[in-house]
């Protein structure tokens, strides 16, 4: 059934239906408080290696600004367009000494990487910036009354016994 051809009665009933969601969406959203702490994600450390350009993204830093000053009214979508279709017609032969350099900084940079990685691992024993030192301590009490209960409970199924 189209809302089209449909009579005003049949219409009006949708209409009550959709006014009633509408009201109840509007209280419950009165008292909704979105969760905290949710949306934190990982902040990106700025000692870290950054990620070296692919061969292409060497291409385009190479030709950017020719092709802006050839273009000079050229909006930024358009120019990564031109650079992309550029790129799309060199040969393998012309965009094999981006894939090198391009080869070359990644190696750089994996080496850069397990050097960081294995210098962060030896200092997170010290100081780093993981987890605040009180809430781990909050963490394990809660475990430990847990596993009292239990014997607790297990007593209890002694006595009864």
């Amino acid at each position: 059934m189209c809302l089209q051809t449909m009579s005003s009665k049949e219409k009006g009933k949708f209409e009550e239906m959709a006014k009633g969601d509408k009201a109840r969406y509007d209280r419950e959203m009165k008292n909704y408080v979105p969760p905290k702490g949710e949306k934190k994600g990982k902040k990106k450390d700025p000692n870290a290696p950054k990620r070296p350009p692919s061969a292409f993204f060497l291409f385009c830093s190479e030709h950017r600004p020719k092709i802006k000053s050839d273009h000079p009214g050229l909006s930024i979508g358009d120019t990564a367009k031109k650079l992309g279709e550029m790129w799309s017609e060199q040969s393998a032969k012309d965009k094999q000494p981006y894939e090198q350099k391009a080869a070359k900084l990644k190696e750089k940079y994996e080496k850069d990487i397990a050097a960081y990685r294995a210098k962060s691992k030896s200092d997170a024993g010290k100081k780093g910036p993981g987890r605040p030192a009180g809430s781990k301590k909050k963490a394990e009490p809660e475990e430990e009354e847990e596993e009292e209960d239990d014997d607790e409970e297990e007593e209890e199924d002694e006595d009864e016994e």
